[in-house]
């Protein structure tokens, strides 16, 4: 019995640092350190529960990056630079404490925007240009009147919403 839980063990270690070198190969990245090591490899970023209370600038330096998770930290400002990030495709900010996003991110290609769980509750017009294939906005108390407003903006994405509250706008 012994030496049965001792080669599971070294089977689970096995697949665990295979699976380990896979992702880091094939771009995916979990610390920040590490990506900035290689930052032209770095596809995938995911600083989920980070404890980050800002943006870090330095995610700025990953070109190649098109899928990029901040959810459940402390963010509550997004930088115009994030513009920068041109590959960009799949954006994660859920949990956290924002409140707005900048003008410019109106001029990314992104498809995908996660931001339920935050206090946002406008977008500006503009956003209509980024062509987003999926919103997430739920768990974010929002009247219908709001609701509308955003769905005119986004006529051709999915939008998950909660049911709207008989709350006042901001």
């Amino acid at each position: 019995m012994r030496k049965l839980k001792g080669r599971i063990l070294l089977l689970v270690l096995f697949i665990s640092l295979s699976f380990s070198a896979f992702t880091q190969k094939d771009g995916y990245y979990n610390n920040l350190d590490s990506a900035l090591k290689t930052p032209d490899n770095v596809r995938i970023l995911d600083l989920k529960k980070k404890r980050l209370k800002e943006f870090p600038i330095e995610i700025l330096k990953l070109n190649n990056l098109e899928k990029l998770i901040l959810s459940r930290n402390s963010i509550s400002f997004i930088p115009c630079e994030i513009t920068n990030l041109k590959k960009l495709k799949y954006l994660d900010l859920s949990s956290n404490n924002i409140d707005a996003l900048p003008d410019e991110m109106s001029y990314m290609k992104i498809d995908s925007l996660i931001l339920w769980d935050n206090p946002i509750r406008k977008f500006p017009r503009e956003f209509s240009k980024i062509g987003l294939l999926y919103l997430d906005l739920r768990a974010i108390q929002m009247n219908k009147e709001e609701q509308e407003v955003i769905k005119s903006i986004f006529p051709y994405t999915r939008i998950r919403m909660d049911n709207p509250c008989y709350c006042n706008p901001r």
